[in-house]
This record gives C-alpha cells, structure tokens and sequence, in this order.
C-alpha cells in the first residue's frame, strides 16, 4: 500500500496532465535539486542502449527532466515541494 506521500505526489502528477509539473527534493548526497518535466511524456531517449530496471520501490518516482532531456527519478520521501499549475504543495521532512 502507498504511503499517504506517495499517494499525494501521484495524484499531483495526475492532476497536471500535460501540464509541466516542478519538483524540488533532496538528493542523497544531501544537495537540492530541482527538476521540471512533464508527466505525459514518455518518449524514450534514443542512443541509451538499456532499458529502465524494473521499478521495485513504490516511493520512487522516474521521470523525464524537460531540462536535460533525460530519464531521471526521485524519491518521494526526499521532495521538499511540488509545483503544478501554479499551485505548490510543500511536504514536511521531519
């Protein structure tokens, strides 16, 4: 069962549609980050080789940075704030 998080970003990213949705989150290394991309695409990269592993952890999220143009993810546990549609929604990270 998703956690209440992951539940919320979900269906944040539901409610964008085609909408560009913004992240900001904690990388593992301890530095932010910010990422922009939108949830309908899914085009994939070309000239990568390798396909996406399987997704084995509900709070990780695989999206394509419209920035970089390239297949990147976040963990839900570790997002500080969405932006969609003008609208942000914080996430506390006690």
């Amino acid at each position: 069962m998703a956690s209440d998080r992951v539940a919320k970003i979900r269906e944040l990213i539901d409610s964008a549609g085609s909408t560009y949705v913004s992240v900001n989150f904690i990388k593992k290394d301890g530095s932010l980050r910010q990422m922009t991309f939108n949830p309908a695409d899914h085009n994939d990269i070309v000239g990568t080789g390798s396909e996406a592993a399987a997704k084995v952890d509900e709070n990780i999220f695989r999206i394509r940075d419209n920035t970089k143009q390239a297949w990147r993810s976040f963990d839900a546990r570790r997002v500080i704030s969405m932006k969609v549609k003008g609208k942000v929604t914080e996430f506390n990270n006690d």
